[in-house]
């Protein structure tokens, strides 16, 4: 299971939360911008997709032990 499916099974939501202000803008830099802004996020949300489609929740589940392990090793050592 990777966290793309995680991502499915919850929906599908929105991955990003801005955007343009006016969908269609009559002033030309205005246009550019939004033209721009969306071009970016469209290649953001592809690459954060395929991250997480290639990231394994059992890989996550790894990370924190290895990250609780050492938190509990840092918690045992003796003070200086």
């Amino acid at each position: 299971m990777t966290l793309g499916d995680v991502y499915e099974a919850l929906g599908t939501p929105a991955l990003f939360s801005i955007g343009p202000r006016d969908e269609s803008p009559g002033c030309l830099v205005e246009q550019a911008v939004n033209t721009a802004l969306e071009a970016a996020l469209d290649e953001a949300a592809a690459l954060l997709l395929r991250k997480l489609r290639n990231t394994s929740v059992a890989e996550l589940g790894r990370g924190v032990r290895r990250r609780h392990a050492r938190a509990a090793k840092q918690r045992v050592r003796p003070r200086a």
